[in-house]
């Protein structure tokens, strides 16, 4: 991740955009897999997709008024925006929808309050909530709860990620459509076939994400020092140094290397581990199944009921369980050409097309009836 952000963005809301939209995508920072999911829809329909700012939790395509998009975007407030003035924020965003007309807002989950007051100003049937939180990640006791289930309610319809996500509308009782999107956006893809894969031996596993408490890269540390198998670390983050100090060497770091460069990293490797234990999704999960890499992923993540246990790409175990993870890594070993086959079985095209087809069946209303 880039550390500093671009000094000054647009703020002039009628730069080259359109009077009237399809979508209007409001969401935190163009992190690039949502850019991509938003340039894919606007192939055939208008969208704008409205951010407030740059941040460190997701990879962020950098944009400008030169960026060519399909799609159009405004930034909301310039610089990082973990440093934003929400209240400012929200002034801007309520002269940005005062100046348009849309027929559906998607609101890319509930964390922004700038957006959650938003959504009691707009129609409900406009209303749509993008879900990346699971039933595993979310509460709703307390005045908190109460909050985000009145904002779920302000919502026409739901699109959760996945499964797990889906189960948190059920939990509630949400009375509007549910759609699942079946991933979080489009990640980057390069002309590949997992066929075209090499297995190496011994296996190499490949770890690639921030190197932070909640991705629980510790376990991998704790368990690869006693097995001695080789394991790559992609990414930084601030338990790098302490990391490193406790690694053997069979563990080799990389530091941080653009999403785009990662394909040959994958390449290089047999076998994707995910320990987080709190992981909304897990893109990376998706991104190591395209590129030929069975995977290990906790019960905590996210997409694991649809990327793993249902498509049977890999194994599942018990977070912050280390027998659990190396009964994991034993079985990897056994049954790798299994796991491998069900990899190369994956359509990606089919994949793509149906979450792009999620959002713009939006449009007839008569589908999600």
């Amino acid at each position: 991740m880039r550390s500093k952000w671009p000094k000054r963005q647009n703020l002039n809301y009628g730069y080259s955009m359109r009077k009237s939209y399809d979508f209007v995508y409001l969401t935190n920072t163009p992190s690039f897999y949502k850019v991509n999911l938003c340039n894919e829809i606007a192939k055939k329909y208008s969208v704008l997709l409205v951010l407030y700012g740059y941040g460190s939790e997701a990879v962020n395509t950098f944009l400008n008024e030169g960026t060519q998009t399909k799609c159009d975007h405004v930034f909301l407030y310039a610089g990082d925006a973990n440093k934003r003035n929400k209240l400012l924020v929200f002034i801007r965003l309520l002269k940005l929808m005062r100046s348009i007309t849309c027929r559906k807002i998607i609101y890319s989950g509930w964390m922004a309050p700038e957006y959650n007051l938003y959504s009691f100003v707009s129609p409900r049937e406009k209303n749509v909530l993008v879900c990346e939180s699971s039933i595993l990640d979310v509460s709703f006791g307390g005045i908190v709860g109460k909050i985000k289930r009145a904002i779920i309610n302000r919502m026409g319809i739901a699109l959760p990620s996945g499964k797990l996500h889906d189960q948190l509308f059920q939990s509630i009782g949400f009375k509007g459509r549910r759609v699942i999107t079946g991933s979080v956006g489009l990640f980057n893809k390069k002309p590949f076939s997992a066929l075209q894969k090499k297995q190496h031996q011994p296996l190499r596993y490949l770890y690639v994400g921030r190197l932070v408490d909640v991705k629980n890269v510790s376990l991998l540390i704790e368990e690869f020092n006693k097995n001695g198998k080789p394991l790559t670390i992609v990414g930084n983050g601030y338990l790098e140094k302490d990391l490193k100090q406790r690694a053997r060497e069979n563990i080799s770091f990389t530091g941080f290397i653009e999403n785009k460069q990662l394909g040959r990293i994958y390449q290089s490797h047999d076998v994707f581990i995910l320990p987080s234990y709190s992981e909304t999704w897990g893109l990376v999960v998706e991104e190591a199944i395209y590129w030929g890499l069975p995977v290990i992923v906790s019960d905590r993540v996210g997409c694991s009921v649809d990327m793993v246990q249902e498509l049977g790409t890999g194994i599942i175990f018990k977070s912050k369980d280390i027998s659990s993870l190396h009964a994991a890594i034993e079985d990897m070993e056994v049954h790798y050409d299994k796991f491998y086959q069900a990899v190369t079985a994956v359509n990606w095209t089919q994949r793509d097309k149906l979450q792009v087809e999620a959002y713009t069946r939006l449009l007839d209303y008569n589908n999600y009836r």
